[in-house]
This record gives C-alpha cells, sequence and structure tokens, in this order.
C-alpha cells in the first residue's frame, strides 16, 4: 500500500459520522450526506491507494495499460454505530448505520505539474432504530490539482454538484453546488513507513434549500504509520467551521480519530474506523457530542 495515498484519504473519512457528514476522497473528496436542511455535516470513505484492470478473459481485446490506469470502480460497504444519530444533544441516540457506496473515477496528469480527477458516487445510509432519517443520494466532484514537486504541498480546486433524498418519504432533503479550494502536504520519515500530514480546505455551498449556504474551513493535522506490510495505522486531528450565510449559526467541529486499513488482495481492502466529534453551535439545537466506530469493506475493479 501508498502510505502517503492512504494518509490522505483517512482524516476526512474519519469525519464521517456515519451518514451525515461533509467530507473527502483520494484528492480531497467531499460527499455531503443529508439530514436536516441545516445539519449537513462531512461524509468521507476509504478509497484503496493501488490501482489496476482487469485481466484478459483471452477472447476480448484487452483495454490499454494507460487507460486502465487512468479509470476506476469501487463498491464499498460499511457499518457503523454511533452514538447520536440526531446529531443533538450528546450520545442521546444510538443507532446502528449501514453505509453502502458505488464509485466510479477518472484521473490523469495534465502536463509536468496539474492532474485532474472526477469522481461520481451514489450512496445510501439505512438506519436500524431511526428509519424515519434513511437517505440515498448522488454526487460528483471534479478537481484539479497542482503540485510543482513531489516534496512540495499540494495545491487544488474543486467542484462538487450533490443531490440527497429522503428513503422514507421520498421527498428533496438537501441540494448544493460545493467550491472549494485547499492544500495539504505529507512529509515522510523512519525510513517511509511513517508519515506526518497537514491539509487545510475552503468551500462556499450554494444549497437548496438556502438556509444550507455556507462557508466552511477545514484543518487537518494526523501521523500514519505502517505497522505491517498491508497494514496501516493514522491518529488525526481535525478543526472545521461553518459559517451559514443565510441564518445566524456559526459551528465549531472537533473530531478525534484513529483509523486502520488493511489489505486483503490486490483489489480487497478492510477498514476500521473510531471518531469522537464535538460540535460547538450558536443554534440551540445544533450542539452535540457522538462517539462513531466502524468497519468497512472496499472492492476495486
Amino acid at each position: 500500500m501508498k502510505l502517503r495515498s492512504i494518509a490522505f484519504v483517512f482524516p476526512l473519512a474519519g469525519l464521517s459520522l456515519s451518514a451525515f457528514a461533509e467530507d473527502t476522497k483520494n484528492y480531497s473528496y467531499r460527499t455531503p450526506a443529508a439530514q436536516k436542511a441545516d445539519e449537513i455535516e462531512d461524509l468521507g470513505e476509504i478509497t484503496a491507494a493501488d490501482e489496476g484492470g482487469a485481466e484478459s478473459d483471452g477472447k476480448s481485446t484487452p483495454v490499454p495499460e494507460e487507460l486502465k490506469k487512468k479509470f476506476r470502480f469501487n463498491v464499498s460497504t460499511r457499518a457503523e454505530y454511533t452514538s447520536n444519530a440526531r446529531l443533538t444533544g450528546n450520545h442521546s441516540s444510538s443507532d446502528l448505520l449501514f453505509l453502502p457506496t458505488i464509485e466510479a473515477g477518472y484521473n490523469t496528469s495534465l502536463g509536468k505539474y496539474f492532474t485532474f480527477d472526477l469522481a461520481t458516487r451514489i450512496e445510501s445510509g439505512l438506519f436500524t432504530e431511526h428509519g424515519e432519517r434513511a437517505f440515498w443520494g448522488y454526487s460528483a466532484i471534479a478537481t484539479l490539482d497542482y503540485r510543482p514537486r513531489p516534496n512540495l504541498p499540494r495545491v487544488y480546486v474543486s467542484a462538487e454538484p450533490y443531490r440527497f433524498d429522503s428513503l422514507d418519504t421520498g421527498d428533496k432533503i438537501t441540494q448544493a453546488v460545493g467550491l472549494s479550494a485547499g492544500t495539504d502536504w505529507g512529509i515522510g520519515f523512519n525510513s517511509g513507513r511513517s508519515l506526518v500530514f497537514a491539509g487545510y480546505i475552503y468551500s462556499h455551498y450554494f444549497s437548496d434549500p438556502s438556509i444550507d449556504d455556507r462557508h466552511t474551513h477545514r484543518a487537518t493535522i494526523g501521523l500514519a504509520h505502517q505497522l505491517r506490510q498491508n497494514l496501516i495505522g493514522q491518529l488525526f486531528y481535525t478543526f472545521q467551521y461553518n459559517d451559514f450565510t443565510e441564518i445566524s449559526r456559526r459551528d465549531s467541529k472537533h473530531v478525534l480519530g484513529a483509523n486502520l486499513v488493511y489489505q486483503f488482495s490486490e483489489r480487497l481492502f478492510g477498514t476500521l474506523t473510531s471518531n469522537f466529534i464535538d460540535n460547538d453551535s450558536n443554534s440551540e439545537f445544533a450542539s452535540y457530542q457522538a462517539v462513531t466506530a466502524g468497519v468497512g469493506l472496499t472492492l476495486q475493479f
């Protein structure tokens, strides 16, 4: 596994708070999912670091190796416990969630310093105790990044449209377009087995309903370490500040997380995630604390 690639995936997965979060993929992928329009957070996912195409069956023309490296297709499923499914109060509504996801993407270099990535995703969240909060949705994100040298920070911009609907009523929960700019950087040490990393991203969301329009600032620091050949662990801290533009609401969220990812084979990855989330808000019902713990599998084609 590539330690540098995995390191930047996890912190955002740590923001996942199961189905109600906003987050990040390989480069800086975020997929806001849905609860109430004024309760959007960040949801992340685990993405495998290595990529490879399927072998030829001997009867069809093989896909060129270069194309196989540019396209990706992932199917993942995750079970997650949360101590606070309603995202209000402190550990007051525990639940077990199931989070299946399908993702297709394309990545290519644009010259020497630029990379373009397109990711599309369909996902859902199923609650065992709070079925009225179940949702499904789709999103896409296009990211252009610039890195002048391998050992220097990466700078990127992205655009992300998304929509999420209630599985209980069929009604739209939220839809938006997010525009983001950010940077991240990792420094390896311990003969390449360890990596310290940090990142910052600013996003603005144009939402429907507009009550969820917001500015978001998020900063992450962390440490990743290759525990064994196929096992990577990570510790991280994330601070996120949301400033809603249509209503008088400001949130400050702190996340502490610990994650493990294990590579079973070239295409199959397993993950264990755990987080403590503390969200402080000037809105009466938006402050909450939660603990989450999840286990997941990702199959890459």
